[in-house]
């Protein structure tokens, strides 16, 4: 339905200002224009207003849309092209969806179809870790055929080393001893592999790297099944819990508790499939259907209802789930819906109203309520730890499948740590076979230089040799032209003998006069007879001219031939220089051939071998991430190990002669200490005796020595008896103060204990008055001070009680004071050591100053 206008043609119709006629008429006609424009914009109100009508009354009553249409041509021919812009719009969708649809199924082609195993991960239950699996294509069959041909091969070359003896033995000894990689404790080593150390020839190196990447593919099938079953694992284990989770949610819903329960699913990356799978949920648009499906749409929905109608008409389902209340099996968990009836009398009558029965009935129903409610206890109890049984047997079993998925990804990471050294031993082979093709190459092109060179040389040497040749014969030739000129200089005179002498020397110089510019004009111009000397005959003259012709003759012939010799010296020396450059040539071609098969040889017969090497058997410098092996030497351990012995033999000699010549040199040392305090000692006894010679004897030194030895015991012995009886006699009366002070301590201490009873009593007599006090002052709270002061004792007690305690601060402060002096004394005491320490150290100090130390003595 086209109710409105085509108000913007109408408003686009405005006259171009070049054509002024257009532009009048247009102003002329402004006014009807707006006119007609807002009366169309009437009617387009007036129609709409009447739709909205229309569709407010029933519907018996309403119009079709058709009726509304004020030109139904216009309406028809705007519906058309509509119709046609749509059919544009849904064929270049058509052709775009064929399109990505045809891209789709090129990259799901090469990039899914064509893969054997697919990408795909396992995730642990309880974190974030996943494990890969390796994506497989199938192996071509040109990849198979050259593997069972190499295989073959390498059975060949087996039995026939065997047949010779030892090689196999020793092939499976080296590979037991040096490890290359983790394929061996993966137990997927190629059992034809060549041993590193036997690769030579590039066939060999083909062979290899034809069984290396059996090997990779191998680890990543080994790897895979693996991954399988930890997949299939998992799988299982998801619909173990979802059991579970189905008994656990009965569970709940008897024990009418709302707990969430933990459903664990496969994500994107473990069922990668999902891809091609495009949910409702993940269009956002909406959907487009077509009248054909709207209808189709139409006719399943009222079929659907039709269908849940007669269902609900079904009289025996009906009648089945009134009797089994709604199930077709009684569960027999249902006690916890269970309730004892309770009588009726209960809600019809008071219970004072109740008869002997009714009471009894009562009892019994209590009872029945207790044991019910005791069996409810009983069964929630055992639904819960049914409940907890379930949940911890889950979490046990996601654990056990999340350590199993641990050891899948240590599988995985030795897998990737085996292929990766199964690819870098393949890089290695392959970089040396391409660098034996590129030195075979260069060598061949070394030696097809070479070669060309030699025979250009061979060349050229016969060509210099025989223009060598060509160059002596001319110069022969030349040197005989020379010697010709210099015998017809000679003979000139003797032509001319027979003349005078004068006219001899004048033809002489005619002779050796020549032309000059033009060499034909200027001989005539000599031979002329205006030249001849006077006195001359004319046959004379002509014989001279003749043989000057020829001597000039022979002179011009000797300068073309000198010329004509020099060029070619020239071209002597260049050929001979260009022999020379040749041969240098030849040479560095020879020396770079030479170094060129040197540098093939070694790099043939110095393998690169890859060694799986312990921490701490690497004893190289590592400045950087990676070390730097360029400077490194490979060793054997038993070689270092007894090098190693060798050197600690070494060290324990070492050490045995420096502990023997430390030992001699402590005797020595020894020795001349002992030496010095002996002289020193002679030095004391020597100043003893200069003394004892120097020392004046008193009267009774002098009655020492000359009373007798007996004499003088006795007197010693009387002495001592002497002074033994006089401290008996000290003693004895130290003894009798000691214990008269102990029984007046004694006395003190009696005194002491009856004061501290008195005291105790005291203490006790306090605690009881203010014992009361405190009960008192509880008791009565807030009252008046005199009902206080009728309570206290008496005034007698009281003035003892304060009386007691002056003295016990009068003894407080003697005992202070005691403390203090106790204190002080120790105080003294202390000082009094230390100073005595001081000067003992002193003492020994200076004592030791005149005596010898062997500490002392410096090495």
């Amino acid at each position: 339905m086209d109710v409105s206008t085509d108000s913007n043609e109408t408003d686009s119709e405005t006259p171009p200002e070049s054509e002024p006629c257009l532009r009048e008429d247009y102003l002329d006609y402004s006014d009807a224009k707006e006119k007609l424009r807002a009366r169309m914009e009437e009617i387009r109100s007036t129609i709409q207003e009447m739709i909205r009508e229309n569709e407010s009354v029933p519907e018996i009553e309403q119009l079709e849309l058709k009726e509304f249409n004020v030109d139904d041509a216009r309406q028809k021919m705007h519906d058309a092209a509509l119709e046609k812009d749509v059919s544009k719009v849904r064929d270049r969708i058509e052709m775009e969806i064929l399109e990505r649809c045809y891209k789709r199924d090129l990259i799901k082609r090469d990039c899914w179809d064509s893969l054997k195993v697919k990408d795909r991960a396992v995730k642990a239950f309880h974190t974030d870790h996943e494990v890969t699996n390796y994506l497989l294509k199938e192996r071509p069959q040109s990849e198979l055929d050259d593997l069972k041909k190499v295989e073959e091969k390498r059975k060949a070359e087996l039995a026939k080393a065997q047949e010779k003896g030892g090689e196999e033995d020793d092939f499976l000894e080296s590979q037991d001893v040096v490890a290359s990689s983790y394929s061996a404790e993966l137990g997927l080593l190629q059992p034809y592999l060549y041993d590193q150390f036997n690769l030579h020839t590039t066939e060999q190196k083909l062979n290899q790297i034809v069984m290396l990447q059996d090997v990779i593919y191998r680890i990543k099938v080994a790897l895979n099944t693996q991954f399988d079953k930890v997949y299939k694992q998992k799988v299982q284990e998801i619909s173990r819990v979802k059991e579970r989770n189905k008994q656990v949610k009965e569970f709940l819903d008897e024990l009418e508790a709302d707990e969430e329960l933990w459903v664990p699913v496969l994500n994107d990356r473990e069922v990668p499939e999902r891809v091609f799978v495009v949910d409702d949920s993940e269009i956002e648009a909406e959907k487009y259907l077509t009248p054909e499906e709207e209808k189709e749409e139409e006719r399943k929905r009222l079929e659907e209802q039709k269908r849940l109608a007669a269902k609900s008409d079904d009289v025996r389902e009906r009648a089945l789930d009134d009797m089994m209340d709604g199930v077709l099996e009684v569960k027999k968990d249902s006690l916890l819906k269970a309730e004892v009836a309770q009588p009726e009398f209960v809600l019809a009558k008071p219970n004072n109203q109740w008869t002997e029965d009714e009471k009894k009935q009562f009892k019994e129903y209590e009872k029945k309520v207790k044991e019910l409610d005791t069996e409810k206890d009983k069964y929630r109890k055992s639904l819960e730890t049914e409940i907890r049984g379930f949940q911890k047997t889950t979490k046990e079993a996601t654990d056990r499948f999340d350590e199993g998925l641990k050891k899948l990804f240590e599988m995985k990471i030795k897998s990737d740590m085996a292929i990766c050294q199964e690819e870098l031993k393949i890089k290695a082979l392959n970089f040396s076979v391409l660098m034996e093709e590129v030195m075979r190459n260069e060598e061949m092109e070394l030696t097809q230089k070479l070669k060309e060179m030699s025979a250009q040389r061979t060349t050229m040497a016969e060509e210099l040799q025989k223009f060598e040749k060509e160059v002596e014969a001319f110069h022969e030739s030349y040197e005989n032209i020379v010697a010709d000129d210099k015998v017809q200089d000679k003979d000139f005179r003797k032509e001319f003998s027979n003349l005078h002498k004068a006219h001899v020397d004048q033809l002489y110089k005619l002779f050796k006069r020549r032309p000059r510019g033009h060499k034909k004009n200027a001989m005539e111009e000599l031979d002329s007879l205006r030249s001849m000397p006077e006195g001359l005959n004319l046959p004379v003259w002509e014989k001279f001219c003749q043989i000057r012709r020829t001597k000039i003759d022979t002179e011009q012939k000797i300068k073309t031939t000198a010329t004509t010799l020099a060029d070619m010296q020239a071209t002597l020396v260049k050929k001979r220089e260009e022999d020379e450059t040749a041969e240098e040539e030849i040479k560095y071609l020879a020396t770079e051939l030479e170094n060129m098969r040197k540098e093939k040889t070694n790099f043939l017969t110095d393998i690169t071998v890859q060694f799986l090497l312990k921490q701490g058997q690497v004893e190289v410098t590592n400045m950087d991430l990676i070390p730097d092996f360029s400077e490194s030497i490979l060793l054997n351990r038993g070689e270092v190990e007894e090098l190693n012995h060798t050197i600690r033999t070494l060290g324990d000699q070492k050490i045995a002669v420096m502990v023997q010549t430390k030992d001699f040199r402590k005797g020595i040392i020894q020795v001349e200490w002992d030496n010095t305090m002996r002289r020193m000692q002679i030095e004391d006894l020597k100043n003893k005796e200069r003394d004892i010679q120097k020392m004046r004897l008193t009267e009774d030194h002098k009655e020492y020595l000359k009373t007798d030895t007996d004499n003088r015991v006795c007197k010693q012995a009387l002495s001592v008896k002497e002074t033994q009886a006089l401290q008996l006699k000290n003693y004895q009366k130290d003894m009798k103060y000691r214990k008269q002070k102990i029984r007046h301590l004694q006395a003190q201490a009696a005194m002491k204990e009856q004061k501290n009873v008195t005291l105790d009593k005291q203490v006790q007599d306090m605690h009881v008055v203010v014992s009361q006090m405190r009960h008192i002052y509880e008791a009565s709270g807030n009252t008046n001070s005199h009902h206080v002061r009728s309570e206290l004792p008496s005034q007698r007690h009281w003035g003892r009680f304060v009386a007691t305690e002056a003295n016990e601060a009068a003894n407080t402060e003697q005992r202070y004071q005691e403390v203090l002096l106790v204190q002080r004394l120790k105080d003294k005491a202390r000082f009094q050591m230390e100073k005595l320490a001081f000067l003992s150290a002193e003492a020994q100090h200076l004592r030791m100053r005149n005596v010898p130390s062997l500490v002392q003595i410096k090495y």
